[in-house]
């Protein structure tokens, strides 16, 4: 067998250079195709991208609102930073089924029906007025027999209630009979007409008339009867006893019929009007209802409450209902036949928006953000706008889903920005406008809340709760005087802060009585929320010596989305960490003082 010659020089440096050129070419086809493959999820068509030439970022494990161009060091806690899965720069997000159970998501239909607001409130039976009337008698007299002689007596029309003698009742019967005595003629007759009118007038009835015909004598004291049946509500009577003419006898109530008189709030009112349908119950009558009709809303607010007065009437024939009663009432409207309904789970209501996580199948998720109008009482809430008819919704577990769409979200945001100028997510600080001005003893009592509470924040910055339990108390003892201190033009500024002012005193009283530095710090972190806002309303006193700043530390309640405290001073202290991470903050803003603009 012939050897194979050997290959010239020549030969072997092309050789060389064609394979140097494919090598090239392949490592260009990795770095400019292949990523475009994994990022489109298909080969593109030679289209140019804004972001080919950073489709990689990093992101810290500790804190992952930090997305960095390039890899390094987490600028926070100084952690390697790791690649970011480029998958999370959307907010639709995908689950596996099997974590889906697991964290107990459950999805419901967005259905259509009748939209009906129901108004629950509590009333008080009252007597019906237009059946209430007075028994008085039109002349002067004694009475002589009282016959219904006290409060709670039934009693019927025409039923005799006290005889009286009245000189001039008596008058009046000589009068008729001398008239009827007289002459035939014409004026005898008018004298006749004359004095049985003057009788009536007197309110003698036609019986009582025709009872002194037949007697021919007048009647020393004639029976006074009731106009009308009903109950006596009032008496003024005794036997013996003069009255004048108008004064009040007897006060009767018919309670045939009753009002219930219920209270709405200001915001309510726009869902009752005259002649909706009311149901009632009495809490001591259980099973049996009541069904009634709203018959007046009262034209006027308190303006204290900003409570409107409804009333309403309701049969009462078998006597059940007794004025005085505590009542509870169900005021029901349908307001529309046909809107689309979502159960009120399902809806995250953010404050600034409200959103929705609207299930696509196969764990794949995606938030919407949806407008809401009314909501109704079998536990569904009107959907205005963002959902349809047939779709399914998460109405439980969707806090979970919330975060990680919150999360890709920003990231996305990020990524199509410049993240290099951006090193971290900004962290929002519940702020607000504040109050024009404070009143002097409201100045005084915030300026005091505010040294407690410095004082206890300075205490675990220094890994200690000496003095701790002593500035908590003050500290609620502070937020109880100044809730009764009113507010000029807002009658209800502190009926707004109620929950804040709640919390305040409620965790003042944990830290007080922490077992722990553990459990004060995390007492500490409610109270701080709820103190963030008061202050943010009120704004700081123009009168504080220092600037007050709202803090937010990212490592203490991680899966809170951090802790927030406040302090005065630009070197940070961080009560949640103590000494093991002082300094350790991501976001930190000024309090503006009263009337002021937040920093």
């Amino acid at each position: 067998m012939n050897e194979p010659s050997e290959i010239p020089p020549r030969s072997r440096r092309m050789r060389w250079i064609l394979t140097a050129l494919a090598l090239g070419i392949l490592a260009l086809a990795v770095v400019f195709i292949v990523p475009r493959w994994f990022s489109d999820g298909r080969a593109t068509d030679g289209a140019t991208h804004d972001h080919d030439s950073a489709l990689q970022y990093w992101t810290c494990g500790m804190h992952p609102w930090v997305v960095l161009p390039e890899p390094g060091l987490c600028p926070i806690c100084g952690m390697d930073l790791v690649p970011l899965d480029p998958a999370k720069f959307t907010g639709e997000i995908a689950i596996s089924p099997v974590i889906v159970q697991n964290m107990g998501v459950r999805i419901q239909e967005v259905t259509e029906g009748p939209l009906v607001k129901t108004i629950r409130t509590v009333g008080i039976v009252d007597y019906n007025e237009e059946t209430v009337r007075d028994v008085n008698t039109k002349v002067s007299g004694w009475i002589e027999k009282l016959y219904v002689d006290s409060l709670g007596a039934k009693v019927e029309k025409g039923e005799p209630l006290f005889s009286l003698y009245s000189p001039q009742l008596y008058s009046a019967q000589e009068d008729y009979l001398i008239a009827r005595k007289g002459g035939r003629g014409t004026t005898g007759i008018d004298l006749l007409k004359s004095a049985r009118t003057r009788l009536e007038y007197f309110d003698i009835t036609t019986a009582q008339i025709e009872a002194l015909d037949k007697r021919g004598t007048a009647q020393k004291a004639l029976d006074v009867g009731s106009p009308f049946s009903g109950i006596v509500i009032a008496k003024h009577a005794n036997e013996g006893m003069k009255i004048e003419p108008g004064m009040q006898v007897f006060r009767i109530a018919d309670l045939t019929k009753v009002w219930v008189l219920v209270t709405v709030y200001e915001y309510q009112l726009p869902y009752v009007e005259a002649g909706q349908d009311a149901v009632m119950t009495l809490p001591y009558i259980p099973g049996k209802t009541f069904e009634g009709k709203v018959i007046y809303v009262y034209p006027y607010l308190d303006k204290k409450t900003r409570e409107a007065q409804v009333r309403l009437e309701f049969d009462n024939s078998d006597g059940i209902l007794k004025p005085g009663m505590f009542t509870t009432v169900e005021l029901r409207r349908q307001l529309a036949a046909e809107k689309t309904l979502v159960p009120r789970s399902a809806v995250i209501d953010t404050g600034a928006r409200q959103v929705a996580f609207v299930s696509l199948g196969e764990g794949k998720f995606e938030p919407r953000n949806v407008e809401t109008g009314v909501a109704t009482d079998d536990g569904n809430v009107e959907v205005l706008s963002g959902l349809e008819p047939g779709e399914m919704v998460v109405t439980s577990g969707q806090f979970l889903l919330d975060s990680e769409a919150n999360m890709r979200e920003a990231l996305a945001k990020m990524v199509e920005g410049n993240p290099a100028s951006e090193q971290k997510a900004q962290v929002i600080l519940d702020g607000g406008s504040t109050l024009e001005s404070l009143p002097a003893p409201l100045e005084s009592n915030l300026i005091k809340a505010l040294d407690s509470y410095f004082s206890i924040q300075d205490a675990l910055a220094n890994d200690s709760t000496d003095d701790v339990s002593a500035s908590a108390r003050s500290l609620a003892a502070d937020i109880g005087e100044m809730q009764k201190i009113p507010i000029p033009d807002d009658p209800d500024f502190w009926g707004q802060l109620a929950d804040p002012l709640a919390v305040i005193v409620r965790e003042s009283a944990a830290v007080a009585t922490a077992s722990d530095i553990a459990a004060s710090r995390l007492a500490f972190g409610n109270l701080s929320v709820a103190f963030r806002k008061l202050v943010g309303a009120t704004g700081i006193p123009l009168g504080y010596p220092q600037a007050v700043q709202a803090m937010h530390c990212p490592m203490f309640s991680e899966d809170q989305g951090g802790a927030v405290w406040l302090q005065i001073g630009d070197e940070v202290r961080n009560p949640y960490m103590g000494s093991a991470m002082l300094g350790c903050f991501d976001d930190r803003k000024v309090i503006p003082v009263t009337g002021g603009a937040e920093k």
